[in-house]
């Protein structure tokens, strides 16, 4: 099997798709190869697991690589472009429509930070820190390959007591995971943002609901600036 060189990179998961376009190119991977197990990887490459399946789930997408519940992943393409002008590409085509889901999600965000404030038990507030901390203690590689947003902006949707607002954070959350939210940000804007969710969480565990409308606001407008709205 192909021997793989660890990665070392801010942006692993492109790392380790210019490591298999390499190896393709050089011939010692071919079509239909199947890869070896996560676990296998994980050790070779020196990387976690969800930075391995975010660059596998890329290339998945462009049809470079094709997934078999149970049966592991093979090679289908010899054509691996660079990762990183394809993600600018795909991105700027989606920018206007995370814009649009930014201000749906705003809208009615701003509401439920309020409700949480209001609502949420001691274990929701519990559960708004746990990713946070997860942040601070995860290496600056690794900020992107976990959902940290959909986790703490899920937990206020469940604070709300709102089943219909729920619902709503629910579906416009998922769709901005379709989008490719977090592939707009480099690491360090990706953390930054997912700290300017800290005066949230502070306002909702201080029982200060105008707080919490305005710190949901402040993070609207931040993700704005951050991708150049």
């Amino acid at each position: 099997m192909t021997s793989f060189s660890p990665v070392r990179s801010l942006r692993l998961s492109e790392v380790i798709i210019r490591q298999i376009a390499q190896f393709v190119e050089t011939g010692r991977m071919q079509i239909n190869d199947r890869f070896p197990s996560e676990r296998t990887l994980e050790t070779r490459w020196k990387v976690s697991r969800p930075v391995l399946r975010e660059a596998f789930r890329a290339l998945e997408m462009q049809g470079m690589i094709e997934s078999r519940p149970g049966g592991g992943r093979y090679l289908r393409s010899v054509l691996i472009p660079e990762p990183a002008p394809h993600r600018l590409n795909r991105l700027e085509a989606n920018r206007e429509n995370l814009l649009h889901v930014g201000d749906a999600r705003e809208s009615i965000e701003v509401k439920a930070a309020e409700l949480a404030a209001r609502h949420a038990t001691a274990k929701e507030i519990r559960a708004l820190t746990a990713p946070l901390d997860r942040l601070v203690k995860l290496p600056a590689a690794e900020v992107g390959s976990i959902d940290f947003n959909r986790e703490f902006h899920l937990v206020i949707a469940r604070a709300t007591r709102n089943p219909l607002i729920e619902e709503m954070m629910v579906r416009l959350v998922a769709r901005s995971s379709e989008i490719g939210f977090k592939e707009f940000f480099d690491v360090e804007d990706f953390a930054n943002l997912m700290l300017i969710h800290k005066p949230i969480y502070q306002a909702i565990a201080k029982r200060r609901p105008d707080d919490a409308r305005q710190a949901m606001l402040d993070h609207f407008a931040a993700l704005r600036r951050t991708i150049g709205a």
